[in-house]
């Protein structure tokens, strides 16, 4: 079992590493400490800081040729969207499109910063998910077919249950819409169903947020120069966090996998090791049946410990002969026959 086990961790590691080698990638990280990611090689990572509140243009080369379809995606890292204040402060009912009652908003969104504004406006959805979505902006050059709204970044499962209020976006009249707080990352038209703000109000399992931008189309060539403009909106100084785009080719296996294909390798590694052990043990180290295969281990055990011998009365019905032991059943039923 240890060897099968082994061989199909060995396989399914080494097909994770072929396909990750097929995918092409490059990063572009503006804020926090350098630092090279996972699986990313040098000439993949580009590095330039771009203070909060600036525009920043980043002239990148393109490492190796991308074919479209081209996933833009942002990372924060570190961003704890796993604790549980923080992703259970949202009103489901709001993002389906209905009016809720001021009472049940106040008891889900407690911080009052999350559902009212200075001004006194009520915050329309409510929450500190809602409050805190990435804004920072990435802009291409005109002759790279780029769409920050298409309909691959997001399972339409998902998109499908966003909705606005009926009223929107005139009533409620003191609401402080979506489109109000972040207006780079939806408009009036769209509210709510924006596709980064969907991806958004789902809270990563894992200490950093790792979501879709947008999606390129067209190729780029290998040495191309592509300038890319970054505008940087998101607060990440107080967390010393960092922020990146990634631009990243698909396969059937997604993005890059480095560290999942070495993990499966190892597993095989220690499964090998396993069978190896137990086919020693069992060559060196054979246990007769019915004996421990460590004597010194065994409790009550000394060098000349045999199995236990069935006794005389066990012995002696056992080989009884079959029309006996039939006689005495007999005899068995017509006394208690002749009792009843």
């Amino acid at each position: 079992l240890a060897l099968a086990t082994g061989v199909l961790l060995l396989l399914l590691g080494i097909l994770v590493k072929v396909k990750s080698n097929e995918v092409v990638q490059f990063s572009v990280q503006y804020d926090g400490k350098y630092r090279q990611p996972t699986g990313t090689s040098d000439s993949e990572l580009f590095y330039q800081d771009c203070p909060l509140g600036n525009s920043c243009v980043f002239n990148v080369t393109v490492p190796e040729d991308m074919a479209p379809p081209i996933a833009v995606v942002y990372e924060v890292t570190p961003f704890y969207q796993n604790y549980y204040s923080y992703q259970t402060s949202v009103v489901f009912a709001q993002l389906t499109g209905d009016v809720v009652d001021e009472n049940a908003v106040a008891k889900v969104c407690i911080s009052k910063p999350s559902r009212e504004t200075s001004s006194g406006d009520a915050i329309f959805p409510c929450g500190l998910v809602a409050t805190s979505v990435f804004n920072d902006t990435i802009e291409f050059a005109s002759e790279v077919d780029f769409n920050d709204d298409d309909p691959r970044m997001t399972w339409d499962s998902d998109y499908d249950r966003f909705q606005n209020p009926p009223d929107y976006p005139t009533q409620p009249s003191n609401a402080s819409w979506l489109y109000d707080r972040y207006p780079a990352v939806t408009d009036v038209a769209r509210g709510v169903k924006s596709r980064r703000f969907v991806d958004w109000m789902f809270p990563s399992f894992f200490g950093y947020v790792r979501n879709p931008y947008g999606v390129i189309d067209s190729p780029l060539k290998k040495g191309k120069q592509l300038m890319i403009r970054i505008n940087a909106s998101f607060p990440v100084a107080s967390l010393d966090a960092e922020k990146r785009f990634l631009l990243t080719t698909r396969n059937g296996l997604g993005g890059r996998h480095a560290l999942l294909g070495s993990l499966l390798i190892f597993g095989s590694g220690v499964c090998f090791v396993l069978a190896i052990a137990v086919v020693a043990i069992n060559k060196w180290c054979p246990r007769p049946a019915g004996k421990p295969r460590f004597r010194q281990l065994a409790h009550g055990f000394t060098s000349d410990w045999e199995p236990p011998q069935p006794g005389p009365a066990a012995a002696s019905a056992a080989a009884a002969p079959p029309a006996a032991a039939a006689a005495s059943s007999s005899s068995v039923d017509q006394a208690f026959k002749a009792s009843v």
